[in-house]
């Protein structure tokens, strides 16, 4: 991921966690928090103990309300990640492929709640790479909406 996030480089401890209702894999890079905080929070080097499949449906709906919520969400994160000073080599390789198949990109740019779904994997890991930097956990004893804490491409617009 990308280096001035502070997430570190991969490595063979890194283990695929699900992130999505078609089970696009997300990394435990993906999950953690700029630099890692060393409190046990599931940041970096710690561990991570949440069921893949609660974090995988409120990450997922978290998307979806800001899709639903701000007409123009994805157009704000594609043209952030684009602006973006420094972008991981690996990212833009992965989001340049995945981009390079129209059908894929135009069923990202349609997203919606219904055609999330049935959208292939890699349409759905595209949506996730344009909208999400990424994902860190708080102590397990916060409820579900504190504990997981999307770093988004864009802040949400406050109403």
């Amino acid at each position: 991921m990308s280096s001035s996030s502070g997430i570190p480089a991969s490595d063979d401890s890194v283990q695929p966690i699900p992130l999505s209702p078609t089970g696009t894999p997300l990394t435990l890079e993906d999950i953690s928090a700029p630099g890692g905080c060393g409190d046990g929070c599931g940041c970096a080097g710690g561990g991570i103990d949440i069921d893949a499949d609660l974090l995988d449906a409120f990450v997922t709906e978290q998307v979806l309300l800001r899709l639903e919520s701000e007409p123009a969400f994805l157009a704000h994160s594609i043209a952030a990640l684009v602006a973006a000073d420094e972008i991981d080599a690996e990212l833009a390789e992965e989001i340049e492929e995945l981009e390079s198949d129209p059908v894929l990109l135009l069923d990202v740019l349609g997203a919606t709640r219904q055609t999330l779904p049935e959208m292939e994997s890699d349409a759905v890991v595209l949506l996730f790479r344009y909208v999400i930097d990424h994902v860190a956990l708080g102590p397990e004893e916060l409820p579900l909406e504190d504990r997981v804490q999307i770093e988004w491409r864009v802040p949400p617009i406050e109403r």
